[in-house]
């Protein structure tokens, strides 16, 4: 891996980075270290297998890329249609549960990924570039009318419902704001958004840099749920121009808040006052709405996120500067921003320096002249709390003329306006419960990042969904609320030959990123897009690499002879035939059984187990639930 000017690794596109291929895992009993992709050791554990007794929670926890998805989405779902070839299937599984499912597809930053069992083996399948490429052929940006997507929306309701007399007020138009207001129209209920800015979006329009994200498909995206009848108001601002209680006395019977978190927080350090320091979401701002800022030449950005890399690439697409030098606490192994993110930033010419701590602002001619940092020995102690430790007499100042921190964000609680009841939380933030979006107030609702704090986008929307659902709850009733959420509970299971449904390579395809323009075009153009689209033969030799989780390995111990056949064959081992005395399980404890136990996250679904059993005691059989999408009615 070659080093940049910073002595910093610099990968390589498609390349694995250490921090993704050397982990160390233990499950069911057996730890293993992966020096590379495929090759382990494996280290038996002393102490009794621990063990689970599967049920059907058990079996639907499997289909971990669904559970690690705050909305539910069924990403196995449509990355098995995208490897079939069928993308409007594809995009009605996506569509379902999110009203944003075209902004996900291309700025998500994809928990379902983090939560994919192939991860394990190797590396996740590519599920966000999947989605984009189902939404760039029947999304948002795709058809004549943005609001025929409304029609496969799983949400409770319907894009034509039967009017309620209550009116809501959502104050915010950002993904939180306008998925609550998305999920109340359809329940009949009249929404009004209220806007400060002059658009409406939020941190779509003014956070998320147009080289990611252009500015049709937000716009579209919002065009669709205006369709429902929603009216947004923008240049309002709440506190200001009008309060919540006067929104109370318009006849407005329930309030929500969804105002995000939009001033970036400052470090407490000598010199912070310096002119020269700013805070990184300003730059955003400026970067997408065209607003005047003055050139910065060198720039240094604090930071190790997403937000800090969108500080940073935008930056050095700014004419007037000539470097830009990110620095963070982290290893490159700790950083949290996506992989991705560090290779195209490292493709842009962004210097990085890794492991190193701000410790004052250094003046030059009455402005900040440079940064000096200390190195890192640390970030997080033994329990995994945050707390870094920096190393005395390892000074160093890295001269700038700019400084932009992404070091977290901070809210603008001028809302809170006449009322004084209102809980607070930390930085400018509402205290709202998790699940319900309920605040102090019984009529007031908040969710996103001014409830939960700088979070993801997908996390604002789950947040929205709940809090849209305890509106109607405070407003139609709970019991009507039950009834209008209910879904049918649907469970079976269906015998399959998985392995004539999967690609006959499947565990050699390599994740791939998404094709991106070349680094000289992306600096020459701030508004070029940066990723591109797989195509046809890649979106399914992509899809190919799903394990296909809710294909499960059932097994009848009334048939079964103890031959260990099926352990023999496993080729990942993740089988093994023991004494039920090894088992965690005291009721079997001293009967003499027998059992096989199984490592879920080694099974890589292939079946040779059941073509090995001589009795047919294991079968390969696909859990089938409750599908919202399959019976969606035609858009009109």
């Amino acid at each position: 891996m070659a080093t940049d000017e910073s002595g910093c690794e610099r990968p390589e596109r498609n390349a694995t980075l250490k921090r993704f291929s050397d982990f160390f895992r233990f499950h069911g009993g057996v730890a293993w270290f992966v020096l590379y992709p495929g090759e382990k050791i494996f280290v038996r554990n002393l102490l009794m297998w621990p063990v689970e007794v599967p049920d059907w929670g058990y079996f639907e926890r499997l289909i971990s890329c669904r559970e690690g998805c705050p909305v539910s989405t069924d990403a196995r779902g449509y990355v098995q249609a995208v490897a079939a070839g069928d993308y409007a299937l594809a995009y009605r599984i996506a569509r379902g549960p999110n009203p944003f499912a075209s902004i996900c597809g291309r700025v998500c930053g994809a928990p379902c990924e983090a939560a994919c069992r192939r991860k394990i083996i190797d590396r996740a399948v590519s599920i966000r570039a999947i989605k984009r490429t189902t939404t760039e052929r029947h999304g948002v940006e795709a058809v004549e009318e943005a609001a025929s997507t409304l029609w496969m929306s799983t949400a409770p309701g319907s894009p034509e419902p039967r009017q309620r007399p209550q009116k809501v007020a959502v104050i915010g138009s950002g993904v939180a704001g306008m998925t609550c207001a998305h999920d109340l129209a359809r329940l009949g209920y009249g929404v009004t958004v209220f806007e400060a800015d002059d658009e409406p979006g939020g941190m779509l329009r003014v956070g998320v840099p147009v080289y990611r994200l252009p500015r049709k498909v937000w716009r579209s995206e919002i065009e669709a749920i205006e369709r429902l009848g929603v009216e947004i108001r923008c240049g309002v601002k709440i506190g200001a121009d009008r309060t919540i209680p006067e929104l109370r006395e318009e006849g407005f019977e329930a309030v929500f808040l969804g105002v995000g978190l939009q001033k970036a927080r400052m470090l407490d350090l000598p010199g912070s006052s310096l002119p020269g320091v700013k805070g990184g979401l300003g730059l955003l701002r400026a970067f997408n709405t065209g607003e005047e800022w003055p050139e910065m030449g060198r720039v240094v950005v604090i930071g190790g996120g997403n937000v800090a890399y969108d500080c940073a690439r935008c930056a050095v697409r700014m004419p007037g500067t000539s470097k830009v030098t990110l620095v963070c606490l982290e290893s490159l192994e700790e950083m949290p921003a996506d992989e991705i993110e560090i290779v195209e930033g490292d493709e842009e010419g962004i210097a990085r320096m890794n492991r190193r701590g701000p410790v004052r602002f250094v003046e030059e001619g009455g402005r900040v002249g440079g940064v000096e940092f200390l190195e890192v020995s640390r970030v997080f102690d033994e329990d995994g709390r945050f707390s870094p430790e920096m190393v005395p007499g390892t000074e160093q100042v890295v001269e700038c003329d700019t400084v932009l921190l992404s070091v977290g964000q901070m809210g603008d609680t001028g809302f809170v306006t006449g009322l004084s009841e209102l809980e607070l939380g930390r930085g400018g933030s509402v205290v709202a419960e998790r699940e319900t979006g309920k605040t102090s107030i019984p009529w007031l609702f908040a969710a996103g990042d001014v409830a939960l704090g700088p979070g993801l986008f997908i996390d604002a929307i789950a947040h929205a969904q709940k809090a849209a659902r305890s509106i109607h709850q405070y407003l139609a009733g709970v019991e009507q609320a039950a009834l209008d959420y209910g879904k049918p509970e649907s469970r079976a299971y269906v015998g399959e030959e998985i392995r004539e449904g999967l690609h006959h390579e499947y565990m050699r395809l390599p994740r791939l990123f998404p094709p991106a323009e070349e680094p000289e075009r992306r600096l020459s153009d701030r508004n070029l897009l940066v990723e591109r689209v797989y195509d046809d033969p890649t979106a399914r030799l992509q899809g190919a690499r799903c394990l296909r989780c809710e294909v499960e390995t059932i097994f009848d111990g009334r048939l079964c002879i103890l031959c260990g056949g099926c352990a023999d064959v496993c080729p990942t081992f993740c089988l093994r035939l023991v004494s039920c005395e090894e088992l965690d399980l005291p009721d079997v404890q001293g009967q003499g059984w027998s059992a096989i136990i199984k490592d879920e996250d080694r099974c890589i679904r292939c079946a040779l187990c059941a073509e090995r059993c001589p009795t047919d005691a294991i079968t390969m059989e696909r859990l089938c639930g409750f599908e919202p999408w399959a019976e969606l009615p035609a858009a009109t």
